[in-house]
């Protein structure tokens, strides 16, 4: 295990089935970008029955030796499926929300399982993965625990706004990385926006003239700097949210996206919600990894 090149993506550990498959996809992600991959497993000691009760110095050296001993077996797995990967181990006493978001100002991307350890069957988006999505200071990658690499294109969700700018960059630069296809959707519906939206319906060049020219625009730029990058773009009228999670689910007959990329608020959106309904829904409902990309994240 190398601890010295700084980790690019660093990913969140608890010994949960949802952390270990954030795990694997993560290394997957730095290895294909030939970068280091941080695993970091933080820890608060439990408090029980009087505030001024003192637990033996061997219990709290005992916690974290298991989390060194977790650590250790994700870092022997990783390294076996990708030899030569640099792997970081970081074991830290703080709450795990407020670790991930203090470690992401230094990854380019910070990867997190959609359910952690003790949630609750009901709780589709656990509240750290939650947590992160909404402050991450780079962009954050949410793995649901049962996912499949199946090598569909990547799918991201644009509105035109300048908030979805830095959502497009991220997904080119997945795409290209991959060495995909990228499906760019855009949907609208006034009526959603008045709670009683219609489903999602694709809308041809002609009757979406006017979205499908917002979402040529945006695009444009992109292309030119990615141009291996095949691009499909598709407007929808419906709801945003389900728009994308219908699409990921169905793929629209073709293979399913491997990937969605969402930013965390689009048009609209209230400078006071960190992380949108849109991005909310799409990470706790997709059936493939999201990445959600803040304003200002950096590409």
């Amino acid at each position: 295990m190398d601890t010295n090149p700084e980790p690019f993506v660093i990913v969140g550990i608890d010994g949960s089935p949802a952390s270990l498959s954030a795990a694997r996809w993560a290394a997957d992600e730095a290895a294909r970008r030939h970068r280091g991959l941080g695993l970091l497993c933080a820890y608060l000691i439990p408090v029980a029955g009087h505030p001024e009760s003192e637990y033996p110095p061997q219990f709290a050296a005992d916690i974290v030796t298991s989390r060194q001993k977790v650590l250790a077996g994700v870092a022997a797995e990783v390294g076996a499926a990708h030899p030569g990967l640099p792997v970081t181990a970081i074991v830290l006493e703080s709450d795990a929300r407020r670790a991930l978001v203090d470690a992401s100002g230094g990854a380019g991307l910070t990867v997190i399982g959609s359910r952690g350890r003790g949630r609750l069957n009901e709780v589709l988006l656990g509240s750290v993965a939650l947590h992160v999505a909404s402050h991450g200071k780079s962009p954050v990658a949410v793995i649901p625990r049962h996912w499949q690499e199946e090598g569909g294109p990547v799918l991201v969700g644009a509105d035109g706004s300048p908030n979805s700018e830095a959502c497009v960059a991220v997904a080119f630069d997945e795409a290209a990385a991959r060495r995909t296809d990228l499906v760019a959707i855009l949907a609208w519906d006034d009526q959603a926006r008045q709670r009683f939206a219609r489903r999602p319906v694709a809308m041809s060049p002609a009757d979406g003239q006017e979205e499908y020219a917002v979402l040529s625009e945006q695009l444009a730029g992109w292309q030119e700097k990615y141009p291996d990058v095949v691009v499909r773009q598709v407007v929808y009228r419906g709801h945003p949210a389900e728009s994308l999670v219908r699409y990921g689910r169905h793929g629209a007959g073709e293979r399913a996206p491997q990937l969605i990329v969402v930013g965390s608020r689009g048009r609209g959106g209230f400078s006071g919600l960190l992380l949108g309904s849109t991005s909310h829904t799409v990470i706790t409902h997709a059936p493939c990894p999201v990445i959600v990309v803040r304003p200002a994240a950096r590409v």
